[in-house]
Parts: structure tokens; C-alpha cells; sequence
């Protein structure tokens, strides 16, 4: 692998969590970043904090990952510490060791599994050209960032990734 003239801006999680009297939790991340290292350190220490606080996490984790996942970004995008950059993610709960997993991405972050040699797809890839067909029917605004002016490209944003 050759070298890079710049720092990296990727962050990779893999850690078990025990979460009071419920089961052990796997949380496994990958955060993508892009022209600053600070969203992915950010997402590092927010997102899994913010999917376990929702209130419905034991009883609808799919609900309370979508939520964290808006939560984590409004929460970015009103930051006045984090106007730079921007990043992908790929995220995977494991629940009680085997037994449930819920996976969620944003962006050209991919999660697969593997076994005996063969990778399966468990994220869905969200598409540029769809993306881009969206946010060009909202005359080329990403609403989202109607609180946080655009910072990647001034009147057309990013459609799928947090901070941007």
C-alpha cells in the first residue's frame, strides 16, 4: 500500500458493551470521513450513545437506530465546533451475541458478512445518480442543512452523509 500525503480521516469501531441488566452488546463501525478527521471522532463517541439512550432501544432497535442516526446529524450540523468535513458510515449492533443484529449505513459505506469465504451484502448502497435526482427536485438543496449553510459546495450538498 503506497503512502498517503495526508492523515486519515476513517475511524473503525469493534468493542462489547454490557448495558446494565440487558444483554452484552457488539457495536461495530466504520465512519468514512471526508476533508476532516473531527466528524468521524464525533460520530465515534455520539452515535452509539445516542441509539442505546433512545428510549425504545430494547424494544424497537431498528426505530431507535434511524432516530440516533437524525438525532447524531442535527446535532453535528448545529455544532459550531464541526463545520468541517463530513463522513460515511456503516454501523452493526449485535445483540446477546448471536441472537439479533441490526445494521444501518449512510453514504457508499457498506456492511457485509461473511462466511465460509463468501461476503454478503447487509447494507443497501445508496445510489449518486438517485440521490442526486432527489436533492435536484428540492431545486438542488439538501433541506436538511437549512440550519447549517453547505459546507462542501455553496447551493448543492451532499444527499447521504453526516454533517454534509
Amino acid at each position: 500500500m503506497g503512502k498517503f500525503d495526508h492523515a486519515t480521516e476513517d475511524y473503525v469501531v469493534s468493542h462489547f458493551k454490557q448495558i446494565d441488566d440487558h444483554d452484552q452488546l457488539g457495536l461495530f463501525a466504520v465512519f468514512d470521513g471526508h476533508q476532516s478527521f473531527e466528524i468521524p471522532i464525533y460520530l465515534h463517541v455520539h452515535l452509539f450513545k445516542n441509539t442505546i439512550n433512545e428510549p425504545d432501544f430494547w424494544i424497537d432497535p431498528e426505530s431507535a437506530v434511524k432516530i440516533a442516526y437524525r438525532v447524531t446529524d442535527t446535532n453535528i450540523l448545529q455544532s459550531d465546533d464541526l463545520k468541517k468535513g463530513g463522513a460515511t458510515a456503516a454501523t452493526a449492533i449485535l445483540f446477546n451475541c448471536q441472537q439479533k443484529l441490526v445494521v444501518a449505513n449512510v453514504g457508499d459505506s457498506r456492511a457485509v458478512i461473511c462466511k465460509n469465504g463468501v461476503a454478503k451484502q447487509l447494507s443497501v448502497d445508496h445510489d449518486s445518480i438517485k440521490e442526486k435526482e432527489e436533492i435536484e427536485k428540492r431545486d438542488g438543496i439538501n433541506r436538511s442543512r437549512e440550519t447549517s449553510p453547505c459546507r462542501r459546495v455553496v447551493g448543492y450538498a451532499v444527499g447521504r452523509a453526516f454533517g454534509d
